[in-house]
């Protein structure tokens, strides 16, 4: 068998070169045509751009693809090379498929590709495509020899109608009945109206089989998040995109794909992407009445305890007051506590840590303030009780929970000016005038004006510029403390730089998907700090309207979201970047911020 097929090789070799050699003497013509498939797409679902570029087997660079951002959103694309031989006459031709994703309903103009192959600028016309929430066939993958009933995903969610602020715990379980070799999670729900928590999972999902419809499908949970809807009111569950690689048997279309591996017993891999539909989820307002002052806004279960390093101190001396408070629900939402700390105690903003466990999908953990406190005057301290208030969500009801109150002795002397110490009184030294020369003085003109010194007004302005300083510097130090956007934005060029370091380090890496994520991690970053928004909540759109409207220009803004959407695409493009190319993207992407930077002072 080895032999017969080696033979046959060498015969279709023979054939092949022998009728090819008169296109040699004969330059081909080339020509180029674009199409989208299917022309009528659902709301969520896949369509295919097909370049076809008959006459050569390759192009002389990437072709250029029109703008499709509005409606589309960009998966990833794949090629072939094809030879047919007609009437003796051998044709070859260049074939790319850009897979997308459509995003708006509507009728779309899909403008001319650019092409640059022989030596020849080739365009391609216009077409069209139609996306509508009527077509029929839900969100499935395209036509690929996989059909939209062998393999889809499904959002799973434990409950439709939640208290705001509840936790939703949503799983997206894939079904298939054919064989998956990989999947990778690419357009992750942004989800805005909700509080994100992801759950950790598996790098290989244990599966099962289930039965759907009659038929059975393998299924697994390949990721699973917990949901906190912000607010009352109908949310939507956005969906979530799999790109899953699908082994497919294709029928032999000739002799050739029988000999080179094109027929039903070898098979090839094809990239078919599924999305899940989006899950409505009804969320009431917590109810008013009997709500306690002390109610944190957490939905879930609250434990209080607090605890002193010591129960005896100095007065000016400084003790460390810890509050912990356990629970299950959104604890990273949760605000300080009130504390009615005595009146003569110096109080210094607490320091927080956090330990929340996500796993098996319950959010719960623990959240611990420490203040330093710092008596000022002697005498039997009492810290009254730390009261804490939650919503119970399967009562329907407000609980409270608090803390024991604390006795702190303090000895010692009281502070003079303290708070809450006594101040003391103006004490009467003298009474008459103590004098220290009883004759004339002898006074003398000096040489020269003292204020026509420069070391005088140095000394006399010196005390003013300093308090001026220290105010400003207090004040910067106030509104990083009490404005959440004021500190963001002030650090927001910081920690993109140290990102952006990051980028820098894998530049040299093979594989440019990690560097492009890393300068997509950078600009996402840079902007929810400066605009204010959770980045896990950023939505392109809302941020550039906040960027137009804070009179960034409209170039620097453009440019901006054109580096956002090369990282995305590159991310999940083949990984054949040069370095020089990351190199000019790098560079780009920094000027990017800080034509943006500029725009916001």
């Amino acid at each position: 068998m080895r032999g017969l097929a080696w033979a046959a090789s060498v015969f279709f070799a023979v054939i092949v070169s022998g009728v090819a050699s008169p296109l040699d003497a004969a330059a081909p013509q080339l020509t180029v045509n674009a199409s989208v498939s299917p022309a009528v797409v659902p709301l969520n679902g896949q369509f295919t751009l097909e370049v076809e570029l008959r006459g050569t087997n390759r192009a002389d660079a990437e072709p250029s693809l029109p703008a499709m951002e509005d409606f589309s959103l960009y998966i990833g694309q794949s090629s072939s090379t094809s030879m047919q031989m007609i009437n003796g006459v051998t044709t070859v031709s260049l074939t790319i498929q850009y897979r997308y994703r459509a995003i708006r309903e509507g009728a779309f103009q899909v403008g001319a590709v650019e092409v640059e192959a022989g030596g020849q600028l080739l365009r391609t016309r216009p077409v069209t495509l139609t996306v509508s929430t009527s077509v029929a066939g839900g969100v499935g993958p395209d036509p690929s020899g996989v059909g939209a009933e062998d393999i889809f995903i499904v959002a799973e969610v434990d409950k439709t109608r939640v208290y705001e602020n509840e936790p939703i715990e949503v799983s997206y379980r894939l079904f298939t009945r054919v064989n998956v070799s990989s999947y990778s999670l690419f357009d992750l729900a942004e989800n805005e109206g909700f509080w994100v928590e992801e759950v950790p999972g598996l790098r290989n999902p244990p599966a099962e089989q289930r039965l759907v419809d009659g038929q059975p499908y393998t299924t697994a949970v390949v990721r699973r998040v917990v949901l906190f809807p912000t607010g009352p009111g109908t949310r939507t569950i956005e969906p979530m995109s799999v790109e899953a690689s699908v082994r497919v048997r294709r029928q032999s279309r000739s002799l050739l794909d029988d000999f080179f591996g094109g027929g039903t017993f070898f098979g090839s891999q094809e990239p078919t992407v599924i999305t899940s539909r989006p899950v409505e989820v009804e969320v009431l307002p917590l109810p008013v009445p009997g709500r306690p002052g002390s109610f944190t806004g957490l939905v879930g279960r609250l434990n209080v305890s607090a605890s002193v390093d010591r129960s005896s101190v100095e007065t000016n001396d400084a003790v460390t007051l810890r509050l912990t408070v356990e629970g299950e629900g959104n604890l990273r939402s949760l605000a300080a506590p009130v504390i009615d700390f005595p009146t003569d105690f110096e109080v210094f903003p607490p320091e927080v840590t956090e330990s929340i466990d996500r796993s098996d999908a319950r959010v719960r953990g623990t959240r611990t303030y420490e203040y330093v406190l710092i008596p000022r005057s002697p005498g039997e301290k009492i810290i009254p009780p730390i009261e804490m208030s939650y919503f119970d969500a399967e009562s329907a009801l407000y609980a409270s929970t608090a803390s024991q109150p604390l006795r702190l002795d303090v000895t010692g002397d009281p502070v003079i000016g303290a708070a809450g110490g006594g101040r003391a009184g103006v004490e009467t030294l003298r009474e008459d005038i103590r004098f220290i020369q009883i004759g004339p003085p002898n006074l003398g003109a000096l040489e020269g004006s003292l204020t026509a010194a420069p070391g005088f007004w140095i000394v006399a302005l010196l005390p003013l510029v300093a308090l001026l300083g220290a105010l400003g510097l207090r004040r910067h130090w106030d509104r990083l403390e009490g404005d959440v956007a004021y500190a963001r934005g002030r650090r927001a060029g910081r920690v993109a730089k140290k990102r952006l370091s990051h980028a820098r380090a894998v530049m040299s890496q093979a594989d440019a998907r990690a560097f492009y994520a890393e300068v997509e991690r950078a600009l996402r970053g840079f902007l929810a700090d400066k605009l204010n928004v959770a980045e896990a909540g950023f939505m392109s759109q809302v941020a550039e309207a906040e960027l137009g409207r804070r009179g960034v220009p409209t170039v620097a803004t453009q440019e901006y979201f054109a580096c956002l959407g090369e990282c995305d695409r590159a991310r999940f493009a083949p990984p054949g970047s040069s370095e020089e190319e990351k190199s000019g993207f790098f560079d780009r992407a920094a000027e990017a911020m800080t034509a943006v930077q500029e725009g916001l002072s």
